[in-house]
């Protein structure tokens, strides 16, 4: 955080203002495109408790900022790119230029050469398979209604996530693609390199991340893939010869028919895993999965079935695609402590719906925490390890899109059982709905109704009462969104989230292995009512005011109500 005077005041806007009249005067020549984005939020927060008297916690609290990222993006011939961000934050309340901070946001150089390789340096987005490299989100099972959304979009901007699971790294990335007139129409190549950790100490190694793959496509009817990632320390970087490795090699592959009505496609992915360090032998890793789907499609009725058979070994390891985005080892940085007492408020899901700095934005090498309440049966995505059994999904989508449904079943069970021979059980269902009502009954006023539910059920039986585990989670939302006037909308909706039972969760030393067992009793009862209003100016420009009050009761913990009232300002250019 730096203070800045109203002489480099002067001598910023100077810069600014010379930089703006380069990229006017060469618009027209197409050498040069401004992008980035702004946002402006405002935000006040209150915590009350029934019938407690709390004379430590003060009962409201306010927040706000703005931000620019400004971005050149700089096109010096028509085969390079290269664009650099910087972003400009000021917290309100700041004055003279007190709270204001800079900082690079992104900068990469991407091209093509000899207009057949394409290559990346800098920030790139990433990502390669399920299993290999791929950002999952475990944690939120159904979609959320319009109010959260807006939220949750912030969260994904601020921590680098995109819409197609990719992980924001800093490294280099190439790809390039051949075409055949025999047996095989294409085939591409993609390779990464990226880099975990530098060797800052004489004792901590530097840590690279690689890989890539070849997909060749024989036809519009089968393709295979070759995918291989590696984490990796480097020999000769730090006084340390006991080097890290975690190696992942997959075979992906798809094969389809088509007939008039009909579309049924077979694919998957298969692979092996190794985790070692290469001057010690214990903990040493390896394992292999199998996942496999059929899925049919009927092109008249625009119905989909998928049927999965899955199994993760219980040793299978892969950094890339078991990160966890929200980091449940994290406090919470709104009203971290409550009560007389200031005891620890925990996470719950109104944290998780506005909170980015609970958000991990790269990989780690650890088995990060999770909470069974969000996610019990795949805490780590379609790649959590020691699980076996059959998912099932339908689909419809009305040829007017007046209605989307998607209902989806999970029968999962361990493959090892965690310090018993008894095994969890785990079922998973899911329902999310779409509704355009304004289109089923001819309305002149658009009105969208959206609405999701998961329930998780984990048990495992045992004669012996300590190994006995029986715990219930549900989730639901459901959401409107009106335009009653023109590019006004009206939002409401509400969230809820349960759990009852109990678990035993393993706890782990940073290598992953499980040292020890905590029996945890879990009674969680949250409830999220929503509202509110937003302007579209386009349809990458708008502003909202939204309010959120919220009854959480956590673990017999003080229930309390947490409530927030927040106007944000968003432009993406």
């Amino acid at each position: 955080m730096k203070k800045i005077t109203p002489m480099k005041q002067i001598l910023l806007i100077t810069l600014l203002l010379s930089v703006k009249w380069n990229v006017n005067a060469q618009v027209s020549t197409k050498k040069v495109e401004f992008v980035g984005a702004a946002r402006s939020e405002m935000s006040g927060f209150s915590l009350s408790q029934d019938n407690v008297i709390d004379t430590v916690t003060p009962g409201k609290r306010s927040d706000g900022y703005a931000l620019i990222d400004l971005g050149f993006k700089i096109n010096p011939n028509s085969s390079t790119e290269i664009l650099g961000m910087i972003r400009i934050k000021n917290a309100f309340g700041g004055f003279w230029g007190a709270g204001v901070t800079f900082d690079v946001r992104q900068l990469y150089v991407r091209g093509v050469i000899a207009n057949a390789v394409r290559y990346q340096l800098g920030n790139i987005d990433y990502k390669l398979t399920p299993y290999t490299f791929y950002n999952h989100n475990p944690d939120q099972l159904i979609e959320l209604n319009g109010i959260q959304k807006i939220k949750q979009d912030i969260i994904n901007y601020e921590s680098f996530y995109t819409n197609n699971n990719t992980w924001r790294q800093q490294g280099a990335a190439m790809d390039f693609g051949l075409t055949f007139k025999k047996y095989v129409q294409e085939v591409k190549v993609n390779g990464f390199i990226t880099r975990l950790n530098s060797a800052i100490t004489t004792s901590l190694l530097e840590r690279l991340y690689g890989g890539g793959n070849v997909i060749i496509t024989q036809s519009k009817y089968a393709t295979i893939g070759l995918n291989y990632v590696s984490a990796f320390d480097v020999l000769g970087t730090a006084l340390d010869s006991n080097a890290y490795r975690n190696n992942v090699s997959t075979l992906t592959f798809e094969s389809t028919l088509y007939d008039k009505n009909w579309k049924i496609g077979i694919k998957g992915e298969t692979g092996t895993s190794k985790i070692f360090k290469t001057q010690i032998d214990d903990n040493n890793l390896s394992d292999y999965f199998v996942d496999a789907t059929l899925k049919i499609d009927h092109k008249k009725s625009n119905v989909s079935l998928a049927l999965s058979y899955l199994n993760v070994g219980d040793d299978f390891r892969s950094i890339g695609a078991q990160s966890k985005r929200v980091d449940f080892n994290k406090l919470n940085t709104l009203y971290q402590n409550y009560t007389n007492d200031q005891i620890v408020r925990p996470i719950s899901s109104f944290d998780v719906y506005q909170n980015s700095n609970l958000y991990n934005a790269g990989i780690s090498d650890r088995i990060m925490a999770y909470n069974p309440v969000f996610n019990n049966a795949t805490p780590y995505g379609r790649a959590t390890f020691n699980r076996n059994g059959l998912t099932s999904q339908l689909s419809y989508l009305d040829p007017k899109k007046r209605l989307e449904v998607r209902l989806e079943g999970q029968f999962l069970t361990e493959i090892r059982g965690q310090g018993t021979t008894k095994l969890k059980d785990f079922t998973v269902l899911t329902a999310q709905v779409k509704w355009d009502v304004s289109k089923t009954f001819k309305f002149k006023m658009p009105l969208v109704v959206t609405s999701g539910f998961n329930q998780q059920q984990t048990e495992r039986k045992s004669d012996l009462a300590f190994e006995q585990i029986n715990l219930t989670s549900t989730q639901f939302n459901t959401g409107i969104d009106f335009e009653f006037i023109p590019q006004f909308h009206l939002l409401a909706g509400i969230n809820s989230m349960q759990a009852t039972g109990n678990e035993i969760l393993p706890e782990r030393k940073p290598n992953g292995e499980i040292y020890n067992f905590t029996p945890v009793s879990i009674a969680v009862n949250e409830l999220i009512y929503s509202g509110g209003i937003r302007f579209n100016f386009s349809d990458k420009i708008f502003l909202a005011g939204l309010y959120d009050y919220s009854t959480i009761n956590s673990n017999g913990l003080n229930p309390y109500h947490l409530n927030q009232l927040l106007i944000v300002y968003s432009m993406k250019f």
